[in-house]
């Protein structure tokens, strides 16, 4: 049997391709772009690909033709819905965009819905996607990415045995010219939010510099960097710990996350294949350092993400990346807004 996927949005994330050249033995680099993972599927036939601007689905098809040759184009994904009864619906259109679709998709029969960072960009709005899933019975989850790489699974059960002591002190750090909140942003506060392990309580934070009328989302979708704000901010959570998040434009573009406990501390890169483990032993001395390698997958990332919905489709559960799971990333997002607008304030995290 071969699913039904239908994509609405064909961005890069959407459509780029591997990179370089197949190396014999070596072939299909990994590649992020929900059309990549599919090719590799061949439990999936992508049936249908939407979006409004003709040019981006010529891309499409230059890119993917070949491997593709029967997906129709479409310019309104309501007649997509209507016309091609579908089992997945991928929604991949700008971040303010991703309620209606993901409403009427479940309104319209899919069984699955796999949906782009971040969830969307008002809790009310997350809250009516939420329950229109759950009234039809449909499976959601959300791509914040990094909850399908191995290595964010082997330096959890890392912390969980016990290897740093309980964490106290989460530290993320996103820089670069794409430093930006909303859209890339939510990958790191939903890796605090994992590695944290426990409901968010309070928050403060300040924006950078022209943000001082973001009361409220006021973004393009994530289009140009300059209009979605970088910020330095602060989480609480439940359990005393305590993450920071820098976020800024005009720093070098590394990323980073950090997770401290009083025996040691665990450090990685945003997109890292191991993370490193210093241990100290004896405050006098110098700590011990190891590396964190995670077993290596056939399935993992994005291939994984449709392999995990498809299997909750058919057996019931829940994504490791549920809609739950994003509107908690959301919360923080919303609630550092309102600390700007407080002055800085430590608030509450909106409910």
């Amino acid at each position: 049997m071969a699913y039904r996927v239908g994509i609405v949005g064909a961005s890069g994330i959407v459509i780029n391709t591997p990179r370089g050249e197949p190396s014999p033995p070596l072939d299909r680099e990994i590649s992020t772009s929900h059309v990549s993972g599919l090719s590799y599927m061949p439990e999936m036939e992508l049936a249908a690909i939407c979006d409004i601007n003709p040019e981006a689905l010529e891309r499409f098809e230059a890119a993917w033709s070949e491997r593709w040759p029967e997906t129709r184009l479409y310019a309104d994904y309501g007649e997509m819905l209507e016309r091609e009864k579908l089992d997945i619906l991928t929604v991949a259109t700008s971040d303010h965009r991703h309620a209606q679709i993901v409403i009427d998709g479940a309104e319209c029969g899919v069984r699955g819905i796999f949906c782009e960072k971040p969830i969307a960009t008002t809790l009310e709005e997350t809250d009516a996607m939420i329950a229109a899933c759950e009234r039809n019975g449909v499976k959601m989850s959300v791509n914040h990415s990094r909850r399908w790489f191995p290595l964010y699974h082997k330096v959890r059960q890392a912390i969980r045995s016990g290897a740093i002591g309980t964490p106290t002190v989460l530290t993320a750090v996103l820089g670069g010219p794409r430093a930006m909140m909303f859209r890339n942003g939510t990958h790191f506060i939903d890796a605090l939010c994992f590695f944290a392990e426990s409901e968010p309580v309070k928050v403060s934070a300040i924006l950078e510099d022209g943000f001082d009328h973001w009361d409220r989302y006021r973004g393009d979708g994530g289009k140009l960097p300059e209009n979605d704000p970088g910020m330095t901010g602060t989480v609480l959570f439940e359990n005393g710990v305590r993450a920071i998040f820098r976020s800024l434009k005009g720093t070098a573009p590394i990323s980073s996350l950090e997770i401290t406990g009083p025996k040691g501390v665990i450090r990685m890169g945003g997109n890292d294949r191991g993370a490193e483990l210093a241990v100290l032993e004896d405050v006098r001395g110098e700590p011990t350092r190891t590396m964190i390698y995670p077993e290596q997958y056939q399935v993992q990332g994005t291939v994984a993400a449709y392999r995990e919905l498809v299997d909750i489709m058919e057996h019931g559960g829940e994504s490791i990346s549920s809609p739950q799971d994003a509107r908690v990333a959301l919360q923080i997002l919303l609630g550092f807004l309102e600390s700007h607008r407080q002055g800085g304030r430590l608030v509450d995290v909106p409910e």
